[in-house]
């Protein structure tokens, strides 16, 4: 890399609730954002980037330039608050939204038609904490979603420790369910999943717990494949890639530590995986919110803090598996969500804790 990265702002606006999560609607320039407003209720919005014409006047004349901006697109509001959701379950036109709800429910949602969810489903029995999926909308995009055949499967996480994989084409039951043993009393605070191929027995989950634990879980043996503990609540765990062989794990924790552990080797128990701590963050601002990689250049991550800032990294070899690229003030608040366009390399979505929604550019 010749260059430092450089990070821009190409659009903001405010939004009237606290946005959990922000993503992009699958092939499109839309993004879908969800969270709870102040009076206790769930709301979701899709806004459209789109662009207006702006004249200026200079001693050389007239100028028009094209200004970006985030258009209300629609809007819906219910009972229970939104935690989390995801479009990489299955690969329906048009894109589906499953949602996960303060209530244990794991809604389906078409945006074009959001009065009452597509179904609602009692997943859990306390808050769906964290959603994923290894799908995606065939032909879309370039990155790490696209594929001819996407997969079914997503993952929940609840705040009981219970973790459960669902298929959307078996909704009513989950086809493998993760309970913790008898009082563990730790609750999941997010998951990633990955499709190394087609079979089912070929998928991966990991888990990261509010007390440091991390599990790579084996969906068969309904058991973990891995696990270790590292030390601090785990706010955000992802592999590099979402199909195909992962090779890298990443986790970020409450106290501004960042994980990488090299997968490239075999995951088991008897065997741990190569891992690299560094300390991102120190302070009242500390906590990570999050971590994702850029899906056309998955030897590039993002991570978040509680000051706004977005930290760059890329994946090195065995011996130094993580190397800074450098820091960026983005927000003024904690940046709790942010997700990479898989048709646009480097442009993304986040939301922060000053209830704005924004897009930005990487340029690596």
């Amino acid at each position: 890399m010749t260059s430092s990265p450089k990070i821009s702002q190409v659009a903001s606006k405010p939004i009237p609730f606290t946005g959990f999560q922000a993503l992009w609607v699958p092939g499109t320039t839309r993004v879908c954002t969800f969270g709870s407003s102040d009076a206790g209720f769930g709301v979701i919005q899709v806004h459209a980037l789109s662009t207006s014409s702006s004249t200026s006047k200079s001693p050389i004349g007239a100028t028009t330039s094209q200004i970006p901006k985030l258009i209300l697109h629609s809007e819906t509001e219910k009972k229970s608050q939104f935690k989390c959701g995801t479009f990489r379950a299955g690969g329906s036109h048009p894109p589906r939204l499953v949602t996960g709800d303060f209530d244990g429910r794991v809604g389906l949602w078409d945006l074009n038609r959001m009065e009452v969810p597509l179904s609602l489903l009692e997943a859990h029995t306390d808050i769906v904490t964290c959603i994923d999926g290894a799908g995606g909308t065939p032909g879309a995009g370039t990155g790490s979603l696209s594929s001819s055949q996407p997969r079914q499967e997503f993952v929940t996480g609840c705040r009981d420790g219970t973790v459960k994989v669902w298929d959307t084409r078996q909704k009513e039951q989950a086809v493998s369910v993760m309970a913790p043993k008898k009082g563990y009393g730790h609750e999941v605070w997010s998951v990633s999943m990955n499709a190394q191929s087609s079979g089912p027995e070929d998928l991966l989950v990991v888990a990261g717990y509010d007390n440091g634990d991390i599990r790579v879980l084996d969906l068969v043996a309904g058991k973990p494949l891995f696990e270790t503990n590292i030390k601090h609540g785990v706010c955000s765990v992802e592999f590099d890639r979402t199909r195909g062989a992962s090779k890298r794990l990443i986790a970020t924790t409450m106290e501004g530590t960042l994980h990488s552990f090299d997968l490239d080797g075999s995951i088991s128990e008897s065997k741990a995986m190569v891992e690299e701590t560094i300390t991102v963050q120190t302070g009242d601002e500390s906590t990570l919110w999050q971590a994702r990689h850029v899906p056309q250049r998955q030897d590039v991550f993002a991570v978040t803090d509680g000051g706004g800032n977005i930290h760059l990294y890329e994946h090195g070899n065995v011996g130094s598996l993580i190397k800074s690229l450098g820091s960026h003030q983005f927000a003024k608040e904690a940046i709790l969500s942010l997700e990479f366009n898989d048709d646009l390399e480097g442009l993304f979505v986040a939301c922060d804790l000053n209830n704005t929604l924004r897009i930005g550019m990487l340029t690596v």
